[in-house]
């Protein structure tokens, strides 16, 4: 057997150099990187800066491996825009400032547990965000399914929702996830940092429920009623250097192990995108509740022009992509919502966003505004209004998709 083994990784030597040498020419007598070439001393460079040593190393039952790094180590440190950044430890601490947090017994004092990053993980994020569009201020297109406050001139400072938690099926092609947007910029210039909960075999390698984030900053080629393109740049998760983690806890992957039973019990997850007041910096928290949330950790301030001092628009929703695009996958429960019964439906309930002062406050359901495809049979989005105390205001969302709503 270990014959074999050997033989296999000669072999495997042996056809890597073939290809390699195949993709490689002289110019001038001088030796020439191929494309392909460049592409993987990026990829490798990337993950040095991406995967730090870690103090322990931790494997989950669902198979992720988790890296407890030095939290002054993590790789958002890498970043030229936050070489003198000093880390703030919660949303109203002073940078700099340490407190005693509650340390997860399975990771180290001082220490965040990271997703291992795998080349695999950056060639399908890279391909992922190549075949994916970013969302418009007034986006109508079919894959994307939000509702909004709509009130002119507006100031946010953050958004937060309980949004109902369900096991889904997608295709290895497909991406269904349940969000919020932060938004902020001119119709062809958008900044947003984007929570919520994600099925994606290409981007996680399984389609369980998990955590995810980003930031991005788009720039528009062409009109958004007729697509061109955009250039984009930003991070996803921890795939980039941006994100400072703070949680002992948590972190992007972060799989939801309890989802909806159809008709029987519901299961959800408070998530929080704040601006700290004294930093700037965006704060994501999360838990069963706004009383319960706890600091996950935050974007700061300096990846940001746009986002200096607010934003200008929250969505609340979701967005559904097949690669392949010959069927698109299922949003939320995979059912059509309906207003009877929210154990049969997907929800996002407690639906607020973050005033000037910091403070909470219920969307208005009489100012809110509905945005989805042209196939209501697809995907469907409905205000429930406010429910009262436990629910506030709320709504109801999501369908099955298929083949049919590929073609629209």
């Amino acid at each position: 057997m270990r014959y074999l083994q050997i033989s296999f990784i000669i072999f495997y030597v042996l056809i890597s150099s073939i290809l390699i040498s195949s993709a490689t020419h002289y110019v001038d007598g001088k030796r020439s990187i191929s494309k392909t070439e460049e592409d993987d001393i990026e990829i490798e460079r990337q993950l040095r800066v991406l995967n730090k040593k870690p103090v322990k190393t931790i494997i989950t039952k669902v198979g992720d491996i988790m890296d407890c790094v030095d939290i002054y180590m993590q790789p958002a440190f890498d970043n030229p825009l936050l070489k003198d950044h000093k880390i703030q430890m919660n949303p109203n601490s002073v940078p700099g400032e340490t407190t005693n947090k509650t340390i997860s017994s399975s990771s180290i004092f001082r220490t965040v547990p990271i997703r291992r990053t795998t080349r695999a993980d950056l060639v399908d994020a890279k391909h992922f965000l190549k075949k994916t569009r970013p969302i418009h201020a007034n986006d109508m297109g079919g894959d994307y399914l939000y509702a909004e406050e709509v009130i002119q001139d507006k100031r946010y400072l953050g958004g937060a929702t309980s949004m109902s938690i369900h096991n889904l099926t997608v295709d290895l092609d497909q991406t269904s996830t349940s969000q919020i947007w932060i938004m902020n910029g001119p119709p062809e210039e958008v900044y947003s940092v984007e929570v919520g909960i994600m099925k994606s075999p290409m981007i996680f390698g399984d389609s369980h429920s998990r955590l995810f984030g980003s930031w991005s900053h788009s720039r528009l080629f062409g009109s958004w009623t007729s697509y061109n393109g955009a250039q984009r740049i930003g991070c996803f998760n921890m795939m980039c250097p941006g994100f400072i983690q703070i949680s002992s806890a948590v972190s992007f992957g972060h799989e939801f192990t309890q989802s909806s039973i159809y008709g029987q019990i519901s299961y959800d997850v408070y998530l929080m995108v704040s601006r700290s007041q004294s930093t700037g910096n965006w704060w994501l928290s999360m838990g069963s509740s706004a009383e319960t949330s706890e600091p996950v950790g935050y974007w700061p301030s300096e990846l940001f022009t746009q986002f200096k001092i607010s934003a200008s628009s929250v969505k609340y929703g979701g967005y559904a992509v097949a690669l392949s695009q010959e069927s698109t996958p299922p949003l939320g429960n995979g059912y059509l919502p309906q207003l009877d019964d929210y154990k049969m439906t997907a929800f996002m309930s407690k639906m607020q966003f973050v005033n000037e002062t910091g403070g909470l406050v219920d969307l208005n359901p009489h100012s809110m505004q509905t945005k989805r495809g042209p196939l209501p049979q697809c995907y469907d989005i409905k205000i429930a209004g406010q429910l009262g105390e436990g629910w506030f205001t709320t709504m109801v969302y999501w369908g099955p998709g298929g083949m049919v709503c590929a073609l629209s």
